[in-house]
């Protein structure tokens, strides 16, 4: 099986089944591996490898597993990526290899590969693995039960965890932190046994197809119940009929009269040996005092009653009082961690910081943008790309996307508050909990996503006016589409379901085919006007009275940021050029629930901020009319600023790349801008939203002393960080563009949104 596998059309995964894996060519890969791990375990082989090229310039982790009985398959494989344009640098490749298979087949390994062999620790490998999946993939940890998965944010206390790896047997870690862990146990009955029984008594050999038998089967008919002994619940003991009292005990007894087949032999096996693994990791768990349990190995695979039976049995024997907790990489541990174990002793290597410039006041004079370059080690993080997706079995409840690697350490904003008692979560609304927004945003972006089509031929996105740009529009169209698709029958297959989520993913559908910008041409053409208006505005605004001026500039920012070609409602206005500032202010409606801006003019009139963040959000007329004013106005008051912007193209929205330049041109238009008290940094993202726990260690760094926090923008006001609070004074400011969103907060349609916060204290 294997999830990432890209051509050159860059849309196609090729997913096969166990054993299958010769059939796995590359004939299109453009992308060049960089490096592979891999774990062979006793029943299953997983691939970890890297990737670089122009979809994931920073870098591509993929996944891929082969059944140990076929470990040639899963050598000729790696033997492909070999062959696949090699990096241009003089490193010779090196294969990291864990798991008991590392040291039986290494001699075939050398043999075959003709590269460095180098073997890393089983259980090392397995806590790092863990360790970095819970710290960077977002999603990554749930619990289940009675169908239901909730996702679980375990990176604030991860310490101390108990890990059970289930695979041919079963191996129980307990970590206290990284780099410290001990194994206190471990069983024999694991994977291997329930793969063996039911060879034996069923025939089957395929485990797709054992656990394709445990949906239909019924254990009743094969177990002794409870009920077949007391004929009732014995609910002294806590224990109801419906529990298992003898398991296959119940074929013997000639007075049950039970009758079965493969399927109900296949359910009992399986819940035999759920339920004996989960009471020893509850009885461990116990003895050390561990709450954290987590499940691991190729076994669980993602299959629900398997989960389902673990998490029943944890809950059972703790009373309620802990959780079986497991890993959408489950499978992947070993391979993972020894990935990352060998990038441990990875000399620092210069690497281009994409998108970013840290101080505005060293570029403005140069002829472009520089090229910042940082001589660095592990100085990066992963986000994961669901634009190519696979799941770690056909029945698993989660899927799989690639990680693709960040140019830059991702940390949280220094001024955000996120603590037990006020905790941060980035999305205003759960979709996953709200069928009806659910249903209706999953169509909104059906309806979205078909609009650009006609944009394009209306001549409204010059960058899609050409027959191959056209052509890959159509290609992420349908390519997005299957997503959405996919997410109206499985809402959870990537993770929480957000308004945030839905337009990330399509960013990185968008990305992945090829169309980096397809708003290029329209921020160009709209910057260029903006700025040509902004001499006649910044006159205008100076001529007002000091008491005035502030709330004036509000408001403009709130007009300018109706210039937003992601909103639907606005598209037919902006594409006709017939939206000016003023029209735009016209349509603003401000109410006291959601407008308490006077309380921060007061505030600004009394007392100067020492530094302020702006995270901005569209070019054009949002940032140029609306935000640089505001900056101005700051900056006048001896308040330094910094702008954060994407670090990559997301619909309008303006880049820091684009930002440093608009910054420079609004220098020679007016001398406030010129001062080393402005800074423009990437804030990381490429998406309209903003997860404020993921940041640019840069931008992080740059704006640690700020005192205000302003969030511009429906993306990241409304949609994301509506309820964020800060241990700062906050403003945000936007617009209620969509029906649905400013129903979710009981807002009319063009509310103004502008709210201004004190410090939590």
């Amino acid at each position: 099986m294997m999830f990432g596998s890209i051509n050159s059309s860059g849309a196609i995964i090729d997913v096969t089944r166990h054993g299958e894996a010769s059939d796995i060519l590359l004939p299109n890969q453009i992308d060049r591996v960089q490096k592979v791990a891999v774990d062979i375990g006793g029943s299953l082989a997983k691939v970890v490898y890297l990737t670089s090229g122009p979809r994931s310039q920073g870098g591509r982790l993929h996944f891929a597993a082969f059944e140990t009985d076929n470990v040639e398959k899963c050598v000729s494989f790696i033997r492909t990526l070999l062959d696949s344009p090699s990096d241009t640098s003089e490193n010779e490749p090196v294969i990291m290899a864990t798991g008991g298979g590392a040291h039986r087949f290494r001699d075939l390994l050398n043999k075959e590969l003709g590269v460095e062999i180098r073997v890393e620790d089983e259980m090392e490998s397995l806590t790092a693995g863990l360790n970095f999946l819970i710290r960077e993939v977002a999603d990554e940890v749930f619990t289940y039960s009675e169908d239901t998965m909730q996702f679980v944010d375990a990176a604030a206390d991860m310490f101390p965890y108990m890990l059970v790896n289930i695979g041919s047997g079963v191996s129980i870690l307990k970590v206290t932190g990284d780099d410290e862990f001990e194994r206190i146990s471990g069983t024999s009955l694991g994977g291997g046994t329930l793969w063996g029984l039911l060879n034996l008594l069923t025939g089957v050999r395929s485990f797709d197809a054992m656990l394709e038998m445990t949906k239909t089967g019924d254990n009743a008919k094969v177990d002794m119940m409870v009920g077949d002994i007391y004929g009732t619940n014995y609910g002294r003991i806590g224990l109801k009929a419906s529990n298992i009292a003898s398991s296959m005990g119940g074929v013997y007894r000639k007075t049950l009269d039970k009758h079965f087949d493969d399927s109900d032999v296949a359910r009992s096996i399986l819940y035999m040996v759920s339920n004996n693994i989960g009471q020893i990791a509850y009885l461990n768990a116990q003895l050390h005092g561990i709450r954290h349990i987590y499940f691991g190995g190729y076994f669980i695979r993602g299959h629900p009653l398997t989960m389902h039976t673990l998490s029943y049995a944890i809950n059972f024997w703790s009373k309620g009082e802990m959780r079986a907790l497991f890993l959408r990489h489950e499978g992947f541990l070993g391979a993972t961690g020894a990935f990352f174990i060998g990038e441990r002793a990875k000399p620092a290597t210069p690497d281009v910081a994409l998108g970013v410039a840290p101080d505005v006041s060293q570029t403005l004079n140069e002829d472009k943008a520089p090229d910042v370059r940082r001589t660095r080690g592990r100085t990066y993080s992963f986000t994961e790309n669901f634009s190519i997706a696979g799941a770690i079995a056909d029945d698993a409840i989660g899927s799989l996307g690639m990680l693709d690697r960040e140019p830059s350490k991702l940390e949280p904003l220094a001024q955000l508050v996120n603590t037990a008692k006020c905790p941060y979560t980035p999305d205003t609304v759960d979709l996953t909990h709200e069928p009806r927004q659910q249903e209706y945003w999953i169509s909104a972006m059906q309806r979205n996503t078909n609009g650009l089509l006609d944009l394009a031929d209306s001549g409204a996105l010059p960058g899609c006016s050409d027959p191959e740009s056209r052509q890959r529009l159509s290609r992420f169209v349908s390519l997005y589409l299957t997503h959405l698709h996919k997410l109206q029958h499985r809402p959870l297959s990537y993770g929480a379901m957000s308004v945030r989520a839905l337009l990330g993913l399509r960013e990185q559908c968008l990305h992945e085919v090829g169309l980096e910008d397809i708003f290029a041409g329209v921020k160009k053409h709209e910057t260029d006007e903006a700025l040509n208006a902004l001499p006649a505005l910044l006159h205008e605004i100076d001529a007002m009275n000091e008491c005035e001026r502030p709330r004036v500039l509000l408001q403009n920012v709130l007009a300018g940021n109706m210039f937003d070609w992601g909103a639907t409602q606005l598209r037919g206005a902006l594409a006709e050029g017939s939206l000016d500032l003023d029209k735009a202010r016209d349509q603003i409606t401000w109410r006291p629930e959601f407008d308490n801006g006077a309380d921060f003019v007061a505030r600004i009139q009394q007392h100067t901020y020492s530094q302020a963040v702006v995270f901005v959000d569209n070019s054009g007329a949002d940032v140029c009319l609306g935000v640089l004013p505001f900056v101005r106005f700051l900056l006048q008051q001896n308040t330094r600023v910094v702008l954060a912007a994407n670090s990559r193209p997301a619909l309008n929205d303006v880049t820091d790349r684009e930002l440093v330049d608009i910054v420079r041109r609004a220098r020679v238009i007016d001398p406030a801008f010129r001062t080393d008290m402005l800074s423009v940094c990437g804030t990381g993202s490429s998406g309209p939203c903003l997860d404020l726990r993921k940041l640019d260690a840069r931008l992080v760094q740059t704006s640690q002393n700020a005192d205000l926090v302003v969030i511009v923008g429906m993306g990241r006001a409304i949609h994301s960080n509506y309820y964020a609070r800060f241990s700062c004074d906050s403003l945000k400011l936007a617009v209620f563009k969509n029906q649905m969103a400013a129903d979710a907060a009981s807002a009319h349609i063009y509310d103004a949104l502008c709210k201004y916060e004190r410090a939590v204290v």
